[in-house]
């Protein structure tokens, strides 16, 4: 426990340093934050056993995104419905293309080059939301466009994550049965929105610590299940007497992500009257564990292979710099946005 105390110490002191002078120099704090998690990992080594670390960062994700779902207004969401569905989808698949056929030119296996458009193509929800959320942008017609284009994009993850992770023996029952889990814990938490929690609401914000605690449980209860739901629906089903093959557990078995479910319990907050309450009180935790993620992001890194792999991650980051936000500009354009938005 000690050993815990002092590395969660170290990374949170480091990262004060070096968070003053990131705005001393009058930059942002993400980037130094991942630059002290480099010089407390792979640079010093103070850090050896990261584990702690790690999951302490992915409960700053889930926090992030459950405040994020606390600021989403469904019905503005609606207005750039259009250009987020399908203007996120064109762009995700011609970033992946143009970096598949580029990750292979370099010399990248197709797996390889699969993984790299992937992971090009999809954007950070974490880093993005945090940046919008800091210049409190969130809530313009730019921000909502882009969280737009970032929940497509979440949504195509699991299905892609999905795919990939049982790619030996996937079968399109697989995909089926991924949607209809999807589908059935968001029809609960719509019920549980409008049915259950404006009452259990009500009550809890007689007391403004119970009113705390309840919205952290049921960012904690959305998370855990959803990412159970496979195992809570073989239970379920086993509760009915119904006995399923080997395979069908294997299908139903995974879940989803924590932050995921996180997030889809800001959302059932969003409408009750005591969201801005919720979002004052959440917000510092939010906060300290964002620190912790993006410095276990540096932690992470492998400086080793580094140089081998320079001239790619140059040719990458030239393609991310240039082209993403090329491709975005013209979709906004084209739906009809003014340039300043599609800019933006």
């Amino acid at each position: 426990m000690q050993n815990i105390f002092f590395d969660i110490g170290f990374v949170i002191i480091i990262a004060t340093v070096f968070a003053f002078i990131a705005k001393t120099l009058k930059q942002p704090l993400i980037p130094a934050y991942v630059l002290a998690g480099i010089i407390i990992g792979p640079v010093l080594g103070l850090i050896t056993n990261t584990e702690v670390i790690t999951t302490l960062s992915e409960i700053g994700i889930a926090f992030l995104l459950f405040i994020v779902g606390l600021e989403m207004n469904l019905r503005k969401l609606k207005d750039v419905g259009l250009v987020s569905s399908v203007g996120g989808l064109v762009q995700m698949l011609s970033i992946f293309s143009f970096t598949f056929i580029l990750a292979v030119f370099l010399g990248f296996v197709y797996q390889e080059a699969i993984y790299l458009g992937l992971i090009i193509a999809f954007s950070s929800t974490m880093v993005v939301v945090k940046l919008l959320s800091d210049k409190r942008t969130l809530d313009t017609l730019h921000g909502r466009i882009i969280i737009g284009f970032l929940l497509m994009q979440d949504i195509l993850a699991i299905l892609v994550l999905s795919i990939l992770n049982t790619m030996d023996n996937f079968t399109f029952i697989f995909l089926v049965l991924s949607l209809v889990k999807g589908v059935v814990v968001f029809l609960v938490a719509i019920g549980a929105s409008r049915y259950i929690f404006p009452a259990l609401f009500e009550f809890a914000a007689k007391s403004q610590e119970l009113l705390f605690i309840s919205a952290v449980s049921i960012s904690f209860l959305f998370s855990i299940v959803f990412a159970n739901i496979g195992k809570i629906i073989i239970f379920l089903i086993g509760l009915l007497g119904v006995s399923l093959s080997n395979n069908m557990v294997e299908y139903l078995s995974p879940g989803f992500s924590i932050a995921i479910g996180a997030f889809v319990a800001g959302i059932t907050l969003a409408n009750l009257p005591y969201n801005i309450e919720i979002i004052g009180k959440v917000k510092s935790l939010r906060d300290f564990f964002a620190v912790i993620f993006f410095v276990s992001l540096g932690m992470e890194l492998l400086l080793g292979s580094f140089m081998a792999l320079l001239k790619p991650l140059l040719i990458f980051l030239v393609l991310i710099i240039f082209l993403k936000p090329l491709i975005t500009m013209f979709l906004c354009s084209f739906f009809g946005y003014k340039k300043r938005t599609a800019f933006s």
